[in-house]
């Protein structure tokens, strides 16, 4: 079955008629010699078409693109699947739309996706924030914990649904499926940001699916571990929870009517690659992956992320797939430095970089070649920047307490604002969210109220060089503006 691609297969049959295109897009097929298009192959230009019959409808498929989607829920254990074209920030906004009403409660971590927020802020959804498990010795955010979550509902009983990361950027799993579980015993569906758990449903040796788990709702980003094209995900349902009818009628709603074939195609190829080839791949790669993981712990000033004390440490699973590498400070570079770096020194394009850590993604494309050469790259940053007299001292970030949520995400989005120095900012409402950047550790979310712990935090972080805050001037915050002020 999962040799097929319906959708695929349809695309290539249309590529070899001599059809007369009177339809868009307006690059006719590639009708036009001289244009630049030309450089990415005739293929991709003929493939880039419009809904026409024999290519189905996405609006409301019945034909291939109903079939791939089918063959798509079929590897990943959903009741449906839906082909996105907008990114896992598009699943992620239908998953919220699809679910909660206004002024709902969702529980969530901390750690999340700005594509989170700025759904609940549209959905004019309440968070309610839970802290992750913190990694005092890398200095960053893992996943939940079971406890927490437990806690957390029982403190908000009429909390609409519960939101989980699986895995975290870092690869950080929580146990899903007790979360699940505990969920579901208080009649709330589990939405699922998979944006990295892709690959999971590959191999017995990755960390558990999010349909394997019983989640109500996934996004799931083929386009990061599963190799679709950039932008290409998929939304997974499952179960009595949800209104399958409302979820599609969502996803229509946010999705372009003219749908990229292209993208669609692009999952459709990937969906049978990870079905007849993912487990053997995967299962080739990880003793490389483990190979690389020692030989980088040996190295002087590097230390990886190494999934069995994380499993002591915080009872929660590790992605192996996912290369957290973390820099002491016998090493005098930062993991920013150490990213430009390795791009510019030795050509290899790392995912992130932290103050403290530099991290790279494998997936089952990789081979050990490539880990060879960043392991290499490593062992010749540190021969050269490495000096075992310097002091090493822990990581600069920590987790702040949750700060008071004075005003809703809708409310901030909408309202009035103005920027001032962070030193007069206390006790004013933040209206942005304040992020160590790239991604990291979240200083504060919007409509919280600014605390002199915030603004103690803000100038120290301000003040390592390694360092940046994700807003436009690093010297000041906006707030909301006071009734006296409009």
């Amino acid at each position: 079955m999962h040799n097929q691609t319906p959708l695929f297969d349809a695309l290539k049959l249309y590529e070899e008629q001599d059809v007369v295109s009177f339809d868009v897009p307006g690059h006719k097929r590639g009708l036009d010699s001289e244009t630049d298009l030309h450089y990415y192959g005739r293929s991709t230009l003929r493939h880039d078409v419009n809904s026409m019959p024999q290519l189905d409808n996405y609006d409301n498929p019945k034909g291939v693109i109903k079939e791939a989607q089918d063959l798509m829920a079929d590897l990943y254990l959903a009741d449906q699947a839906h082909f996105l074209v907008n990114g896992t920030t598009e699943g992620i906004q239908a998953m919220i739309f699809s679910v909660c009403k206004p002024g709902d409660k969702l529980i969530l971590p901390r750690n999340v996706h700005k594509s989170v927020l700025n759904a609940m802020a549209l959905a004019d959804v309440t968070p309610i924030y839970v802290l992750p498990e913190f990694d005092t010795e890398f200095g960053i955010a893992h996943n939940l914990s079971v406890e927490t979550v437990r806690k957390t509902i029982e403190e908000h009983p009429d909390a609409r649904a519960v939101f989980i990361m699986n895995p975290t950027y870092f690869g950080a799993v929580s146990d899903l499926k007790a979360i699940v579980d505990l969920a579901h015993a208080h009649d709330m569906p589990v939405l699922v940001d998979e944006a990295h758990g892709a690959h999971f449903r590959c191999s017995p040796e990755l960390p558990i699916s999010s349909m394997e788990a019983g989640a109500d709702l996934a996004a799931t980003s083929l386009h990061k571990t599963g190799g679709s094209f950039t932008q290409s995900s998929v939304l997974l349902v499952k179960g009595h929870r949800v209104d399958p009818h409302k979820v599609k009628s969502v996803i229509n709603m946010l999705t372009s009517t003219s749908a990229s074939y292209l993208l669609m195609s692009s999952l459709d190829i990937a969906r049978k690659h990870l079905a007849l080839h993912g487990e053997k791949r995967i299962q080739a790669l990880m003793p490389h992956v483990r190979q690389f993981k020692e030989a980088v712990t040996a190295v002087p000033g590097f230390h990886m992320l190494d999934g069995h004390d994380f499993n002591r440490l915080y009872n929660q699973d590790l992605d192996e797939t996912k290369l957290t590498i973390y820099v002491d400070s016998s090493i005098d570079l930062s993991g920013f430095e150490i990213y430009k770096l390795l791009r510019n020194d030795y050509n290899i394009q790392m995912e992130l970089a932290e103050p403290n850590v530099v991290m790279g993604i494998v997936t089952a494309a990789d081979n050990a070649y490539v880990l060879e050469r960043l392991r290499d790259a490593l062992m010749d940053i540190s021969h050269k920047h490495h000096d075992a007299a310097r002091e090493v001292y822990a990581p600069v970030l920590k987790q702040l307490a949750i700060p008071e949520q004075a005003m809703g995400l809708r409310e901030v989005l909408y309202g009035e604002k103005h920027p001032v120095s962070i030193e007069e900012a206390l006790g004013e409402i933040c209206a942005e969210s304040l992020m160590i950047y790239p991604p990291g550790i979240p200083i504060l979310m919007a409509g919280e109220r600014i605390s002199q712990e915030v603004i103690d935090y803000w100038q120290f972080i301000n003040n390592q060089p390694i360092i940046k805050i994700g807003t436009e001037n690093s010297n000041q915050v906006y707030i909301m503006n006071r009734k006296e002020d409009n």
